[in-house]
Protein backbone atom coordinates (compact mmCIF):
# COMPACT_ATOMS: atom_id res chain seq x y z
CA UNK A 1 0.00 0.00 0.00
CA UNK A 2 1.30 3.40 -1.09
CA UNK A 3 2.10 5.79 1.51
CA UNK A 4 -0.33 8.34 0.24
CA UNK A 5 -3.39 5.95 0.86
CA UNK A 6 -1.80 5.21 4.05
CA UNK A 7 -2.78 9.38 4.92
CA UNK A 8 -5.66 9.22 3.49
CA UNK A 9 -7.30 5.89 4.94
CA UNK A 10 -5.56 7.56 8.31
CA UNK A 11 -7.34 10.82 7.65
CA UNK A 12 -10.74 8.95 7.29
CA UNK A 13 -10.34 7.41 10.12
CA UNK A 14 -9.36 10.28 12.36
CA UNK A 15 -12.29 12.20 11.16
CA UNK A 16 -14.80 9.62 12.34
CA UNK A 17 -13.71 9.51 15.42
CA UNK A 18 -13.58 13.14 16.14
CA UNK A 19 -17.26 13.28 14.52
CA UNK A 20 -18.18 10.45 17.20
CA UNK A 21 -16.18 12.22 19.67
CA UNK A 22 -18.25 15.49 19.06
CA UNK A 23 -21.91 13.70 18.79
CA UNK A 24 -21.07 12.83 22.13
CA UNK A 25 -19.67 15.55 23.74
CA UNK A 26 -21.94 18.22 22.63
CA UNK A 27 -25.03 17.01 24.79
CA UNK A 28 -23.25 16.60 27.53
CA UNK A 29 -21.71 19.97 27.28
CA UNK A 30 -25.43 21.48 26.90
CA UNK A 31 -26.57 18.96 29.70
CA UNK A 32 -24.37 20.80 32.28
CA UNK A 33 -25.09 24.62 30.82
CA UNK A 34 -29.11 24.00 31.47
CA UNK A 35 -27.66 22.47 34.94
CA UNK A 36 -25.43 25.01 35.59
CA UNK A 37 -28.01 27.83 34.96
CA UNK A 38 -30.50 26.28 37.18
CA UNK A 39 -27.99 26.32 40.06
CA UNK A 40 -27.84 29.74 39.58
CA UNK A 41 -31.59 30.47 39.29
CA UNK A 42 -32.20 28.78 42.93
CA UNK A 43 -33.29 31.30 45.10
CA UNK A 44 -32.85 30.67 48.85
CA UNK A 45 -35.98 29.12 49.52
CA UNK A 46 -35.09 26.09 48.22
CA UNK A 47 -33.58 25.40 51.44
CA UNK A 48 -35.15 24.40 54.34
CA UNK A 49 -34.77 26.80 57.40
CA UNK A 50 -32.46 25.94 60.50
CA UNK A 51 -32.31 26.46 63.72
CA UNK A 52 -28.36 27.17 64.00
CA UNK A 53 -28.40 26.10 67.65
CA UNK A 54 -30.64 23.14 67.53
CA UNK A 55 -29.46 21.63 63.60
CA UNK A 56 -27.49 18.25 63.48
CA UNK A 57 -24.58 18.11 61.32
CA UNK A 58 -26.19 16.65 58.45
CA UNK A 59 -29.04 19.55 58.52
CA UNK A 60 -25.83 22.29 58.18
CA UNK A 61 -24.82 20.16 55.92
CA UNK A 62 -27.49 21.13 53.48
CA UNK A 63 -27.28 24.98 54.02
CA UNK A 64 -25.46 26.70 50.79
CA UNK A 65 -21.76 27.07 50.92
CA UNK A 66 -21.61 24.77 54.43
CA UNK A 67 -20.21 21.24 53.48
CA UNK A 68 -19.70 18.46 56.48
CA UNK A 69 -16.56 20.27 57.72
CA UNK A 70 -17.95 23.97 58.16
CA UNK A 71 -21.27 21.74 59.51
CA UNK A 72 -19.19 19.67 61.70
CA UNK A 73 -16.92 23.21 63.23
CA UNK A 74 -20.30 24.86 63.51
CA UNK A 75 -21.79 22.25 65.88
CA UNK A 76 -18.44 21.97 67.91
CA UNK A 77 -18.16 25.61 67.92
CA UNK A 78 -21.60 25.58 69.83
CA UNK A 79 -20.93 22.58 71.83
CA UNK A 80 -17.85 24.55 73.25
CA UNK A 81 -18.89 27.89 73.98
CA UNK A 82 -23.10 27.70 74.41
CA UNK A 83 -25.98 28.62 71.37
CA UNK A 84 -25.31 31.26 68.62
CA UNK A 85 -26.54 34.91 70.14
CA UNK A 86 -26.54 36.53 66.91
CA UNK A 87 -25.88 35.67 63.15
CA UNK A 88 -22.62 37.38 63.31
CA UNK A 89 -21.22 34.76 66.02
CA UNK A 90 -20.91 32.69 63.10
CA UNK A 91 -18.06 34.25 62.04
CA UNK A 92 -16.42 32.96 65.06
CA UNK A 93 -16.62 29.13 63.58
CA UNK A 94 -13.52 28.06 61.77
CA UNK A 95 -14.00 28.44 57.93
CA UNK A 96 -16.84 30.72 58.02
CA UNK A 97 -16.27 34.07 56.65
CA UNK A 98 -18.79 36.77 55.31
CA UNK A 99 -19.06 35.48 52.34
CA UNK A 100 -20.47 32.39 53.60
CA UNK A 101 -22.90 33.95 56.22
CA UNK A 102 -24.61 35.97 53.56
CA UNK A 103 -25.29 33.17 51.50
CA UNK A 104 -26.94 31.28 54.63
CA UNK A 105 -27.99 34.71 56.54
CA UNK A 106 -31.47 33.97 55.04
CA UNK A 107 -31.62 30.69 56.28
CA UNK A 108 -30.75 29.85 59.72
CA UNK A 109 -32.69 30.90 62.72
CA UNK A 110 -32.98 30.72 66.32
CA UNK A 111 -30.27 33.49 67.85
CA UNK A 112 -31.98 35.36 71.06
CA UNK A 113 -29.59 37.02 73.38
CA UNK A 114 -32.29 35.89 76.06
CA UNK A 115 -31.25 32.17 76.03
CA UNK A 116 -27.69 33.05 77.02
CA UNK A 117 -26.34 30.61 79.74
CA UNK A 118 -25.59 33.64 81.91
CA UNK A 119 -28.41 35.38 81.96
CA UNK A 120 -31.00 33.88 84.05
CA UNK A 121 -33.04 36.00 85.52
CA UNK A 122 -36.06 34.42 86.27
CA UNK A 123 -34.36 30.84 86.63
CA UNK A 124 -37.08 29.85 84.24
CA UNK A 125 -36.55 28.83 80.81
CA UNK A 126 -38.24 30.79 77.75
CA UNK A 127 -39.96 27.69 76.23
CA UNK A 128 -41.02 29.87 73.05
CA UNK A 129 -36.65 30.94 72.75
CA UNK A 130 -34.91 28.52 74.36
CA UNK A 131 -32.97 25.82 72.35
CA UNK A 132 -32.98 22.04 72.54
CA UNK A 133 -30.24 21.31 74.57
CA UNK A 134 -31.46 24.20 77.31
CA UNK A 135 -35.46 22.37 76.79
CA UNK A 136 -33.63 19.06 78.03
CA UNK A 137 -32.59 20.19 81.30
CA UNK A 138 -36.68 20.09 82.44
CA UNK A 139 -37.92 17.38 83.97
CA UNK A 140 -39.14 14.31 82.22
CA UNK A 141 -37.50 16.01 79.00
CA UNK A 142 -34.75 14.25 77.15
CA UNK A 143 -32.82 15.40 74.08
CA UNK A 144 -35.62 13.62 71.86
CA UNK A 145 -38.63 15.56 73.22
CA UNK A 146 -36.56 18.73 73.51
CA UNK A 147 -35.94 18.53 69.99
CA UNK A 148 -39.84 17.54 68.91
CA UNK A 149 -40.20 21.07 71.16
CA UNK A 150 -38.43 22.92 69.00
CA UNK A 151 -39.34 21.82 65.96
CA UNK A 152 -43.34 22.13 66.64
CA UNK A 153 -42.47 25.68 67.78
CA UNK A 154 -40.39 26.17 64.26
CA UNK A 155 -43.15 24.61 62.67
CA UNK A 156 -46.71 26.35 64.28
CA UNK A 157 -45.13 29.39 66.17
CA UNK A 158 -44.88 29.83 69.89
CA UNK A 159 -46.81 28.48 72.87
CA UNK A 160 -48.68 30.48 74.71
CA UNK A 161 -50.03 28.44 78.05
CA UNK A 162 -48.32 25.27 79.11
CA UNK A 163 -51.25 23.35 77.41
CA UNK A 164 -50.22 24.15 74.58
CA UNK A 165 -47.05 21.57 75.09
CA UNK A 166 -49.22 18.69 74.90
CA UNK A 167 -49.78 19.44 71.53
CA UNK A 168 -46.10 17.62 71.06
CA UNK A 169 -46.16 13.81 70.27
CA UNK A 170 -45.09 12.34 74.05
CA UNK A 171 -45.60 15.16 75.78
CA UNK A 172 -49.11 14.80 78.05
CA UNK A 173 -50.75 16.50 80.91
CA UNK A 174 -48.06 14.90 83.52
CA UNK A 175 -45.16 16.09 81.75
CA UNK A 176 -46.82 19.66 81.64
CA UNK A 177 -47.43 19.70 85.27
CA UNK A 178 -43.85 18.56 86.35
CA UNK A 179 -42.37 21.85 84.02
CA UNK A 180 -45.33 24.21 83.95
CA UNK A 181 -43.32 26.31 87.13
CA UNK A 182 -39.85 26.05 85.35
CA UNK A 183 -40.75 27.66 81.89
CA UNK A 184 -42.34 30.93 80.94
CA UNK A 185 -43.90 32.49 77.46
Amino acid sequence: MKTQTRIIIGSIILVSVIGIFLTAIVPLKEAFAESDKITRSASPNTFKVVNVNTATVQELDKLPNIGMTKAKAIVDYREKFGPFQELEDLLNVPGIGQSTLDKISSVVTGFSSSTSKNDVKSGKIKINEATAKEIENLPSIGPIKAREIVDYRETHGPFHTPADLMKVNGIGPKTVDKIKDLIEF
